[in-house]
């Protein structure tokens, strides 16, 4: 396969991966309303493993609402959140960059979901409510909230899963996603889609790992997916409620006709469920 062979092949596979990106163009303005109204509202530290960043608002020394989010993506997919004043009222509001996305050490793949757990909770050092967090995760973030509920439960109260990858039997490797992970292909795929691609390629076995431990989970449990969701099949909040006492489920919204972008089209299902967290 020579060069211009190499580089069509790449871009055919950016364009295929692009598939699970976040519809930037709906919420860029959020993002740059955020930028201009809280400049400061950003945070770079050394985590456990990585060197982190997230961006907050609301008030520190009230209860941690902690957004995680899928894959790729970054704390821009949550700033219609961070912007929302009855959640600043309420809530320490913080959206984490994962371990290898933008100022996490962005272009670097973390493909151990305890160690991804570890470093998105790092992030409460900067909480002085001393309460337990609600944790939001969306598709990839789904699998690292239901890690850091395993290994860190004295530090949660509540899960809200939506359209979250956490079946290992679902998890199923596309063709494409072999290439793109071989050199010299993935030295020309962005580094987001390149991180994507490997740590999505290492999900299922991660997965399995955490399998039987989902009964170890003692948090309040919320879930949200679309049968239309074409990335993450429904059938993972079936995952969900079959490992979950339904004494511990507060919230459940399976919508007919509705995709994987949850956080951009169908903001107030997340805002309901935080409310049954509380």
């Amino acid at each position: 396969m020579n060069i211009s062979q190499l580089k069509h092949f790449a871009f055919s596979t950016f364009f295929l991966l692009s598939a699970c990106a976040s519809p930037m163009a709906k919420i860029e303005p959020k993002v740059t309303e955020f930028k201009k109204n809280f400049p400061d509202h950003f945070e770079t530290f050394k985590g456990i493993n990585w060197e982190m960043r997230y961006a907050w608002s609301g008030d520190p020394a009230k209860p941690p609402l902690i957004f995680v989010h899928g894959s790729p993506g970054g704390w821009e997919a949550w700033a219609e959140f961070l912007l929302n004043k009855n959640l600043q009222e309420r809530f320490h509001v913080l959206a984490v960059d994962r371990p290898g996305y933008g100022g996490s050490d962005g272009g670097r793949s973390e493909l151990s979901l305890k160690r991804q757990a570890e470093d998105v909770m790092s992030i409460l050092r900067f909480n002085k409510s001393g309460k337990k967090a609600i944790l939001v995760g969306h598709s990839y973030g789904g699998a690292v909230i239901a890690q850091i509920a395993v290994d860190m439960p004295e530090r949660i109260s509540s899960l809200i899963f939506v359209a979250s990858s956490v079946d290992p039997e679902l998890e199923r490797k596309k063709w494409f996603q072999y290439p793109a992970s071989w050199w010299p292909i993935c030295l020309l795929i962005p580094n987001d889609l390149r991180v994507c691609n490997e740590e999505i390629m290492a999900l299922k076995q991660e997965l399995e790992t955490l399998k039987p431990r989902w009964k170890e989970i003692k948090a309040s449990v919320g879930t949200i997916q679309g049968n239309a969701d074409d990335l993450v099949p429904p059938g993972n909040q079936d995952y969900i409620l079959s490992r979950i006492p339904a004494s511990q489920v507060k919230f459940m919204e399976r919508v007919s006709g509705m995709n994987h972008f949850v956080p951009w089209d169908h903001p107030e299902l997340i805002l309901n469920a935080i409310s049954k967290m509380e």
